[in-house]
């Protein structure tokens, strides 16, 4: 081959090789970003006992969930992005 042909080729999978870790640093920080729910967790501004017991419906559960961001953020496992 020619010299020239490789620095190509070395430079195409050299760029295919960057946009794959942007791509997973990019889902890395979304997964990330998504447990700020995280933030208000063990505060001195808790909402110990916020649901004295378990809600009826998901309208009620809705409600709690906007007073106070306590459940984790549902993420799509590996097999549902097949």
């Amino acid at each position: 081959m020619i010299t020239g042909e490789n620095e190509i080729k070395q430079n195409i999978q050299a760029d295919k090789a960057l946009k794959n870790q942007k791509k997973a640093s990019e889902e890395n920080q979304r997964i990330i970003d998504s447990y700020d729910y995280l933030t208000n967790a063990a505060s001195s501004q808790d909402c110990t006992g916020l649901i004295p017991s378990a809600p009826l419906n998901e309208e009620e559960l809705e409600s709690y969930n906007a007073l106070y961001k306590f459940q984790p953020p549902k993420i799509p496992s590996a097999k549902n992005k097949q």
